[in-house]
């Protein structure tokens, strides 16, 4: 009896350490799939921050300000890898006869654009009345730091803003929604879009005003205004805003590259291209 009874003691101690055993085994399944879980939501937490720190979320702003560039888009407008810059105006804007000198400074450095404008004055009863500028007269391709660029320049009124560019009369209530077709016209429209968006913060005095938009595949930029101070460009002419003696644009042409603040807002420019490209 004692020999069965130590017998079975035996069974029964193999049978529960090899219980034993199965429980550890059990558990360090589990524990090893824990384990591999944790590995994988860390990796995949780690990879969240990265792509938050390289890529950071980017909503469009809801407003801009005048004379400030204003990031619009963090992808590509155009959606084919292409670089451009749209431009509107009118034929007698002050605005437009100031920022003109930056934007061929900055064209007409890498190619001959001459061919490409018309020497103009502002109107001579605006603000900085008669002020010397240029005229865009078609699309121009131009090159900077190797990418290509295309500026697109579109007016939207005559030089008395009285009508259309081709003088067709136009009620004044009617400016800013006839500006807006036309650029939905001629325009892409992801990029009509966002002078359609911000319509309201680029309009003065019943009118759309000078401004255009940078894009490229990393982005889009828009600017509204003046480039820089007319009184602080002494080449342009001298005076005040409503008191303007101005120069004429040959001799703005001529002298174009004695003008730092005319190269430095130029300058500027080509900075935010290259931003976009």
């Amino acid at each position: 009896m004692s020999k069965s009874k130590n017998g079975s003691d035996s069974n029964k101690n193999r049978k529960n350490q090899s219980n034993i055993k199965k429980s550890f085994s059990f558990h360090g399944i589990h524990k090893n799939k824990y384990t591999v879980v944790s590995i994988i939501l860390s990796i995949v937490l780690v990879i969240i921050i990265i792509i938050a720190v390289i890529a950071p979320y980017y909503s469009e702003p809801s407003s801009i300000s005048p004379e400030k560039y204003t990031k619009v888009s963090h992808g590509d407008l155009l959606a084919n890898g292409s670089s451009a810059i749209y431009y509107i105006s009118w034929y007698g804007c002050p605005v437009g006869a100031t920022d003109s000198w930056p934007l061929y400074y900055a064209m007409n450095s890498t190619k001959d654009i001459y061919s490409t404008v018309t020497l103009h004055h502002s109107n001579p009863n605006d603000i900085f009345a008669s002020n010397p500028g240029l005229l865009f007269n078609k699309n121009i391709t131009f090159s900077n730091a190797g990418t290509k660029f295309t500026f697109y320049p579109l007016y939207l009124y005559n030089q008395t803003m009285t009508g259309t560019i081709h003088n067709k009369s136009l009620n004044s209530s009617a400016r800013i929604s006839y500006g807006l077709s036309l650029i939905n016209k001629t325009f892409p429209s992801s990029v009509a879009n966002i002078f359609n968006k911000y319509s309201s913060d680029i309009s003065r005095k019943g009118h759309l005003t000078t401004t255009f938009i940078i894009t490229g595949p990393h982005g889009a930029y828009i600017y509204n205004l003046f480039m820089y101070n007319p009184e602080n460009a002494t080449l342009l002419g001298h005076g005040t805003i409503s008191h303007w003696t101005p120069n004429s644009p040959q001799n703005v042409t001529a002298n174009l590259n004695s003008s730092t603040t005319i190269k430095k807002a130029g300058s500027t420019f080509e900075s935010y291209l290259t931003k976009v490209k």
